[in-house]
């Protein structure tokens, strides 16, 4: 092989080369045949999908009966990453005025153009606004929105997409085949999905695997090289998570840690495993896998993409392997709580509170009550249970109007953060642990803002100590001596 980067070596050399393109590809020809050339182009869209190559494509395109040697000649690079100031696009305009060299046309390709100052583009922007008949400007970025409204009315805008990870699977097929490199299709499938859309990134990654080697490369060996985590671990984590069993969801991620895969890496492939299942869940998407057809019947569509979310918080975070970890455990350990109350829309909706869940654990009734009288008289006990564990929950329920209706506990506050409060998952956790321990049996609690505004019901006075815990737990802060 060439010592040229294999990036380089099968940059594209026309049009007919560019992959994944092809809406871009076709409108640009067109306007071509049809001398219809901007004066400025944007070129928008994620790293290693063809901006630049298609940027040098139409430069030499629209020069075309320039011998092709010189062609390079009227073809400036610039990078904004390194050129952003004002100084020097004050330079870049006094240059625009200078006739091409041998073609048509001075093509401008000015590459990550966001970087540019909020000075530089005022000054880039009374150029575009009148340019010379002779220069056409091609701005390409990867962060479009950082480009100033103004610029970007006065180009024509065209948007890159991430490359379908089959055609790039195709593409890799056909250097490796060129290059004599001995791999196996389901490892160029596993280098084509690492690159999440970027063919510059897939190729790189193939020059990688490959160097040095004269064996076959497989599977196992890209997915080391990669720090890649094979598929079944990624389907036995999801079941473990699906089922609650966090000590063996943290030992699948410590196996994988101690095997080489990168925390960034392993939350890729999450993201894209969970994404698939909720495919598969919603029936847009087919698939053979047992696992996921398993998950797909089990599983609410919520909770899936509740998984995604959480993921995609922890790959923003710059401590990738405590973030994912603690994603893992809020995720595993959040299947069993149970769901929010949603207030009724309407009054004359009735709302039925969900089958209680009854575990293995044998509760120890401290008394047996029947009769919903006797379960009001009992209810002192009750708030004794939850002031010992959460003294500003106890002051909320001493102040709210308590009803029972037969195995339903109904709790009518004035104010709709309080009603919140006590449906939080931990809270409503201890309210009903106390409520089973005292009466014996499993009582649901049911949360309603209470409208009656009874005037004449006496209000209960709060020890100092509930009214200050109940404040700060309530609005937040903290004791200051």
């Amino acid at each position: 092989m060439s010592d040229l980067a294999l990036y380089r070596k099968y940059r594209s050399r026309d049009f007919t080369e560019v992959i994944g393109q092809d809406h871009i590809v076709t409108t640009l020809l067109g306007a071509i045949e049809a001398g219809r050339i901007s004066h400025a182009y944007l070129f928008t869209g994620p790293r290693g999908v063809g901006k630049t190559s298609v940027a040098r494509l139409l430069a030499k395109t629209v020069n075309k009966d320039t011998d092709v040697g010189a062609q390079e000649l009227d073809i400036i690079e610039i990078d904004a990453a390194s050129n952003r100031s004002i100084d020097s696009i004050r330079e870049l305009r006094e240059k625009v005025n200078l006739a091409p060299s041998v073609g048509k046309y001075k093509i401008y390709i000015i590459d990550e153009v966001h970087m540019l100052t909020t000075e530089a583009f005022n000054a880039l922007l009374k150029t575009l606004e009148e340019p010379p008949s002779h220069v056409i400007f091609i701005l390409a970025t990867t962060e479009s929105h950082k480009v100033p409204d103004t610029i970007i009315s006065r180009t024509q805008r065209f948007s890159f997409k991430p490359i379908a990870t089959i055609n790039i699977t195709k593409r890799l097929e056909f250097i490796a085949k060129k290059e004599n490199i001995s791999i196996d299709i389901e490892a160029l499938e596993i280098i084509a999905e690492s690159s999440r859309g970027s063919f510059r990134d897939a190729i790189s990654m193939l020059d990688q695997v490959s160097g040095g080697k004269d064996t076959r490369i497989s599977i196992s060996t890209v997915r080391d090289l990669l720090g890649y985590s094979d598929t079944d671990t990624i389907s036995e984590m999801a079941v473990a998570m699906s089922e609650g069993r966090v000590k063996e969801v943290l030992k699948l991620l410590d196996r994988l840690n101690e095997s080489g895969v990168q925390a960034g890496q392993l939350i890729t492939q999450l993201i894209t495993w969970w994404r698939e299942l909720i495919l598969v869940t919603v029936e847009t998407k087919a698939t053979q896998d047992a696992v996921m057809l398993e998950l797909s019947k089990k599983l609410s569509v919520s909770y899936l993409s509740r998984v995604i979310d959480t993921l995609i918080d922890a790959s923003k975070s710059p401590w990738a392997n405590l973030s994912l970890e603690v994603a893992l455990i809020k995720l595993t350990t959040s299947q069993n709580k149970p769901a929010p109350y949603i207030e009724p829309l309407m009054d004359n909706i009735k709302i039925v509170e969900p089958a209680p869940v009854l575990t293995a654990a044998v509760v120890e009734p401290e008394a047996r009550i029947e009769e919903a009288d006797d379960m009001s008289d009992v209810w002192p006990k009750v708030l004794a249970k939850i002031k010992t564990k959460n003294p500003s929950i106890y002051a909320l329920l001493q102040s709210s109007r308590i009803e029972f209706n037969e195995d339903n506990l109904l709790v009518w506050t004035k104010f709709s953060f309080h009603r919140n409060k006590l449906m939080e998952p931990v809270n409503r956790g201890i309210i009903e642990d106390a409520l089973a321990k005292v009466y014996g049996r499993p009582i649901l609690m049911g949360v309603h803002i209470d409208t009656t505004q009874v005037k004449s019901e006496p209000q209960v006075e709060l020890p100092k100590s509930d009214l200050e815990n109940f404040a700060i737990d309530i609005l937040g802060g903290e004791y200051v001596d």
